[in-house]
């Protein structure tokens, strides 16, 4: 019997952008930057005003208003601004999946039924026989 040995296959690069438990990991050509997707309920509450501020002042708003100080610091120390201003656009993005709905879009804050893999007798629908 011949036995063959397989070898493992190279890790591919990482994805831009992953997140591990409460943080949002951005690979950059200057290294890994983490920013903590946690933030205080004061902070939420000014997230979810973002719908009325204009798109071009995004960027700012969210250095300035949401992001932690050293996160905001990892941001505008960056040398590339346009992979900056993509970190903070998926970090909004982000933000808002933890908050159970994407920017200007609502979803169900719950996921009853939609994980089961169907719908869920009423009691209507139970009691009648």
């Amino acid at each position: 019997m011949a036995t063959s040995t397989k070898t493992k296959p190279e890790p591919g690069p990482k994805p831009d952008f992953f997140v591990v438990e409460n943080h949002l990991k951005c690979q950059t050509e200057e290294g890994e930057v983490s920013l903590d997707l946690r933030i205080p309920i004061e902070r939420l509450e000014l997230f979810m005003d973002m719908d009325e501020i204009e798109e071009k002042l995004l960027p700012k708003y969210l250095r300035e208003q949401i992001l932690w100080p050293e996160d905001k610091e990892k941001i505008v120390n960056m040398r590339d601004g346009a992979k900056a201003f993509g970190m903070l656009m998926r970090y909004a993005e982000e933000v808002g999946k933890r908050m159970g709905a994407d920017l200007g879009e609502s979803s169900p804050s719950t996921s009853s039924s939609e994980d089961t893999g169907g719908q869920s007798d009423s009691t209507s629908d139970a009691t009648s026989a």
